[in-house]
């Protein structure tokens, strides 16, 4: 079922009249000097203008300075000593380890995994590798220093490994698995051994070496880790009505070298944002809250994970939404196909881009990354990332998959520069960040449609049980689900037949705790495996994970031990999946809707 979107046109057209170029690209040239590592004195710079532009327009803030875990790389190398001799030019993720002096000598193995093909194998794993093949060797393999493979060789126990970049630019990355600062039950998560990236002539080169018979090399890495202060900008506009609830638009200012489009023109757009809201401060009925993060791209989402740890209750009883920011406006990204959202936004979000901008969107699953640092929280989301460069265009120019820039491939690399932008673009990102937060914000009633939550959960219900091949029964789960979706249509006819009332009447009070904590409920059930005050590892989630075991069950041998553990694991998830879906229902039921 559609759900009618509530709007207030006269105001949101009155915003989005005042939004400009002049400010968001005055930051982007000044960036453009600005070697923003996290913790570093040029990231503190940017901060200054940041703040120093938020201070001349009255806006309250607070800059935080939070120790995170952080890793800088300085320097790498591969040498190839035998059959022959050849340096290669190499760079090294943050997390690496970094090698003694002499760095870390081995006989190469080529184990393939390919390159990705979207942003969503970027971020996953390539399954486990064959400790017979990669034990003790160097292995080398394509794709980016992700910490889905590095974990995975790592776990088969590899002396280190040499990625082949998808071109010749050698990206900047990041290899840990952990998500944020380490604590007693992630640390052993952290990367063992040295990672580097080669560029793709040089990897194929060397992997033809490799085919040909024993090859050798020697690994060396050096990277500055340890716990730095960093700064995290958090900035507020309160609302009139109800200003304890409030809409969370953040994005990292931290960067590989200068790094324009990753993330600059997020910077930009959340500062124009900014300056719109200052001057229309009194429209808004809850508040609006702005983050820049650091520790972004050289702590795992250090900044961002911070603040869900020390702000963890703010968030659950008051966050309506966090919404990234990152890579917005750049050159060639006129599409919005894709574009990431929670399916409860799905009516909302492509309502807000088609308002703002005139283009009608499609919308696709979440992805673990990009600072999505509260789903444990129950916090539910939109827009990871927005425009994108169009498919046909990419085959066109030859661009390969990366994790952001819009799909430029200049992203996490020297090249990212300002060049990269397109000033056009970027006005019409800002423009739905802008109204997608206000939007958010002034809705008597929440927008969430948990209609279309439910029916995808039902439908991943479902795709588990074929999976399973009948040795599993989720008919419990599948007739909860059922319930609770016909609950989640009551609540949307109820929410419709609501619009009408004002935010602080009692009836939409009631209806919009209930929406809140529908969130808290379903969003760590379809997006998480962990508790709540804890963080997933940084790897790609399937939807309602913790069933996503029933793949394995299908393809046990029934009366082994694998299959009992199998049952053992599901059993106990399902009565995790059961009760969740359960409550809802009856959290929906005490509206009395009947």
């Amino acid at each position: 079922m559609n759900m009618c979107v509530w709007k207030e046109r006269e105001i949101e057209e009155e915003l989005l009249a005042d939004v400009s170029i002049e400010e968001p690209w005055a930051l982007l040239e000044t960036f453009n000097q600005l070697v923003r590592n996290s913790g570093s004195g040029e990231e503190r710079q940017a901060v200054e203008y940041l703040t120093g532009r938020l201070a001349e327009w009255g806006v309250e803030y607070k800059v935080y300075e939070p120790e995170l875990f952080i890793s800088l790389p300085q320097k790498a190398s591969v040498a190839v000593l035998a059959p022959e001799t050849r340096q290669l030019a190499a760079k090294t993720p943050s997390f690496s380890v970094s090698t003694p002096a002499g760095g870390v000598e081995g006989e190469v193995v080529y184990f393939p995994t390919g390159h990705a093909r979207g942003i969503d194998e970027i971020f996953s794993s390539q399954g486990p590798a064959t400790a017979e093949i990669v034990a003790d060797k160097i292995v080398l393999t394509e794709g980016f220093p992700m910490p889905g493979k590095v974990w995975d060789f790592m776990a088969a126990g590899a002396r280190g490994i040499v990625f082949i970049s998808p071109g010749e630019r050698i990206h900047e990355g990041i290899c840990t698995s952990i998500w944020g600062a380490p604590d007693l039950d992630t640390i052993h998560r952290k990367p063992s051994l040295p990672v580097v990236s080669i560029a793709k002539s040089a990897g194929e080169w060397l992997k033809g070496l490799a085919a040909a018979g024993p090859v050798t090399v020697n690994i060396k890495t050096q990277l500055d880790e340890g716990w730095r202060k960093c700064p995290v900008v958090v900035a507020e506009f309160t609302g009139s009505i109800e200003p304890e609830r409030f809409v969370l638009l953040h994005g990292h200012i931290d960067s590989w070298h200068v790094g324009i489009s990753d993330n600059a023109t997020g910077n930009a757009a959340m500062l124009e944002v900014a300056r719109v809201l200052a001057r229309h401060r009194d429209k808004l009925k809850r508040s609006i809250r702005l983050a820049w993060w650091s520790g972004h791209s050289h702590g795992r989402y250090a900044g961002s994970t911070w603040y869900a740890d020390n702000f963890a209750l703010d968030l659950l009883e008051n966050c309506l939404a966090h919404v990234n920011c990152d890579s917005p406006g750049t050159r060639d990204a006129t599409a919005y196909r894709d574009v990431m959202w929670m399916q409860e936004f799905d009516d909302f979000c492509r309502l807000a881009i088609e308002d703002a901008i005139g283009v009608k969107p499609t919308g696709g699953r979440l992805i673990r990354a990009g600072d999505c640092s509260f789903s444990n929280l129950g916090v539910n989301s939109f827009y990871m990332l927005l425009s994108s460069i169009p498919e046909e265009v990419k085959a066109a120019k030859g661009l390969y998959a990366v994790g952001g820039s819009g799909g430029n491939n200049e992203w996490h690399h020297e090249d990212d520069t300002i060049e990269v932008v397109d000033p056009e673009v970027l006005l019409k990102d800002i423009k739905i960040y802008l109204l997608s937060v206000v939007r958010l914000a002034n809705s008597p009633v929440l927008p969430y449609n948990y209609g279309r939550t439910v029916a995808e959960i039902l439908e991943e219900i479902n795709n588990y049980q074929r999976a399973a091949q009948g040795k599993f029964d989720f008919s419990p789960l599948q007739q909860e689900a059922q319930a609770l979706l016909a609950e989640t249509q009551k609540l949307g006819q109820y929410q419709q037949k609501l619009q009408g009332q004002a935010l602080d009447s009692t009836e939409v009070q009631e209806v919009n705790g209930v929406l809140l904590e529908l969130s808290r409920l379903l969003t760590p059930l379809n997006f998480t495996r962990g508790e709540r005050f804890r963080h997933d590892p940084a790897l790609e989630n399937p939807p309602l994970p913790d069933l996503a075991p029933a793949s394995l069950i299908g393809q046990a041998e029934e009366g082994s031990d694998q299959y009992y553990l199998l049952r053992s694991h599901l059993q106990r998830s399902a009565n995790k999946v059961l009760w969740t879906l359960r409550q809802a229902r009856l959290l929906i039921q005490s509206l009395q809707l009947n």
